[in-house]
């Protein structure tokens, strides 16, 4: 019997299930509480759905599209259709990608310089409030030391110095700002895969993949990986940066990007 598209969509999400079943069981949750959550996710999708075609949107067309009972779709309307809650990282991530791409935090090869904290013409302050006028530049300074993309670095005297030392936007291990990136970064991947699925235009979505390699020739891949992406996120931090300048205050700028890239080695499973 051959297997409808519900049964395949179903067998694909099943699959991009498996790590994350993994991480909830080691964070602690269990299959019930991700059960009596997941009723919330099906709920959103199929509000967005309804007013998408300009279908009605009552109890009973939620339940129906759903699957969910009736009881739960009113609770959940109740609520208020609350949503995820998500952290705003907002300046924090802008002051980051200012400093590792912007040529006037840069030098000529484009690392990152390392900043006086203040005073200087080219400084921490400076550059924090060139991002955010509402949030103290000390604020967003403690917030990235302790994210630990920032640290203090001996000045011998001559005044507070500043060093990114990170090559990436990756907070400390098992933070919360981590699960964060981890729902902006994978939900926004999996968004562009279901819209190519759904014949909307085409969206960037692509990989290659090799396998039968040395744990050698697979470090070298990574190390390869990591230096296109340090270019390419440069390149397109500056472009982003200069466009999004140009686009103030035009009343049709509403919309958002976000370019990214994975390296992922492991060892091949037999069938």
């Amino acid at each position: 019997m051959s297997e409808s598209r519900s049964d395949l969509a179903l067998a694909a999400a099943l699959r991009l299930m498996d790590p994350l079943v993994g991480l909830l069981l080691h964070e602690g949750v269990s299959y019930s509480r991700f059960a009596n959550a997941l009723k919330a996710s099906f709920l959103d999708a199929a509000e967005k759905i309804l007013e998408a075609e300009a279908a009605r949107v009552n109890d009973s067309s939620l339940s129906t599209l759903s699957g969910v009972h009736r009881k739960d779709v009113r609770a959940w309307r109740s609520d208020g259709q609350t949503g995820s809650r998500s952290k705003n990282l907002g300046p924090v991530m802008e002051v980051y990608a200012r400093w590792a791409s912007d040529p006037d935090y840069c030098d000529g090869p484009g690392k990152p310089r390392i900043l006086d904290r203040a005073g200087a013409p080219v400084s921490f302050e400076e550059l924090a409030l060139s991002v955010s006028k509402d949030v103290h530049p000390r604020t967003l300074l403690q917030e990235l030391i302790r994210l630990g993309v920032v640290r203090q670095v001996d000045s011998q005297g001559k005044g507070e110095k500043l060093e990114l030392c990170a090559d990436a936007f990756v907070p400390k291990k098992g933070s919360a700002e981590m699960l964060q990136l981890l729902a902006d970064n994978v939900g926004d991947h999996i968004a562009t895969v279901v819209n190519n699925l759904q014949g909307h235009e085409p969206m960037l979505e692509q990989a290659v993949f090799a396998d039968e390699l040395s744990a050698e020739s697979a470090e070298a891949l990574g190390a390869l990986a990591r230096q296109i992406w340090s270019n390419a996120f440069r390149e397109i931090m500056r472009e982003g940066t200069k466009l999004s300048r140009s686009d103030q205050g035009n009343p049709n700028a509403d919309q958002r990007v976000r370019f990214g890239m994975y390296y992922y080695r492991g060892r091949v499973t037999k069938p």
